[in-house]
Order: structure tokens, then sequence, then C-alpha cells
């Protein structure tokens, strides 16, 4: 098969797993499948760090499931954690953004941080929990950052998705209830997933 025959059906496969999240029938824990199917497909190329940030994801998704919070940022702060070290190492020496543009970018994420723990950080009552979120949102957009570094459309975008993501996550668990709250995290959160994974083929494909 193919290369990009092979990134098709993954993609495929994994926007229907995806939209059976959405569907009213009853899929026992419907929600893991998504990204335990990308772990699986970049297990099969052979992209080990890849892989390791999405299964952790993966294993996210099982705590989310099980209502499980303090797990569930242990899991995605891993994810975290290895989406950086994908981002940094792969970075081409040429194609990335300019030291001041860097500054600018650098700048928003802080803000976007100092936002997020402004408005949600007071709100949460359990001290272990708020330094768990404080943790892991540093990390979170520590890993937007390196993916606004690279001059890759799918990376930057995914990382945004994901941002909003859990922002809105948060504020719903936190700070007030938000209309269809699944609907607003969820799509955002799949799309962001696949697009970094398919950003992270980009930069296998340019190192390797």
């Amino acid at each position: 098969m193919s290369r990009p025959l092979r990134y098709s059906l993954a993609i495929s496969v994994f926007l229907i797993l995806a939209v059976l999240d959405f569907v009213p029938i009853q899929i026992p824990a419907r929600m893991i499948f998504p990204l335990l199917w990308l772990s699986l497909c970049a297990f099969c190329l052979k992209q080990w760090a890849l892989t390791a940030a999405l299964f952790f994801s993966f294993l996210g998704d099982v705590m989310g499931w099980k209502n499980e919070l303090i797990p569930q940022i242990a899991f995605f702060a891993l994810a975290q954690i290895l989406y950086i070290i994908i981002f940094s190492r792969l970075m081409p020496p040429k194609n990335t953004w300019s030291l001041p543009l860097k500054i600018v970018l650098l700048a928003l994420v802080s803000l976007v941080y100092g936002a997020a723990m402004y408005w949600i950080f007071p709100r949460v009552e359990d001290s272990f929990i708020a330094c768990g979120i404080a943790i892991y949102a540093l990390l979170l957009l520590g890993m937007c950052y390196a993916a606004l570094r690279h001059k890759n459309a799918f990376l930057i975008s995914g990382a945004i998705l994901f941002v909003i993501s859990d922002f809105i996550l948060g504020i719903n668990l936190f700070v007030q209830h938000i209309p269809h709250a699944g609907l607003s995290i969820m799509i955002p959160y799949y799309l962001g997933q696949l697009l970094l994974f398919i950003g992270s083929q980009k930069l296998y494909e340019s190192h390797y």
C-alpha cells in the first residue's frame, strides 16, 4: 500500500470513529477509539514518540470517560511533553519564524496562559487539582509554542484547536456549564489531534 493511500485510510477511519462519538446510538466507551486508532497508525509507521504521545492521549480519554480527572490530567501532560519533544527535535533549520515573531508568539501564548489562570484557576477548590491544572496548562501552551515555531499549517491549526478544546473544558468544569459542551470540547479536540498527526507526518517526511 502506498504512503498516500495509507494516510488516506488512517484519516478516513479516524473521522468515522470521531463521528460515531456524536451519533445518537449506544456504543460503550466510543470516545476512546479515535485516539487509539491514531496511536496504532503511528505505531505501524514506526514513529515511536508520536505513538507514545497519541497513546497517552488515548489513556487520557479513557480517564475522562471514567471521570477520573487527576489521571486524565497526568496522561495528557505526558502527551504534551512528548509533542514538545517531537516538534523541537524535528525543527527544520530554515523553516522557522524570525526572532521578533517568535517573541510575539511567546507573548501571545503567555497571555493565553495568564488569562486561563486568572479565569479558571481561582475557581478550582481542590489545591492539588489546581496545581495539576497550572502545570498542565503550562505544558499545553509549551506544546502550542513549539508547534507555532514551525511553518506548518497543520501543526499550528492542530495546536490552537487543542488549546481551544482544553480551555472550553476548563470553563465547563470549573467556571460555568456550557450548553452542548460535549460538542464544543470534542470537535476541536478530535480535529486538533488529527491535524497534529498530519503535521507530524510532514515533519517526519522532511527528516527521514
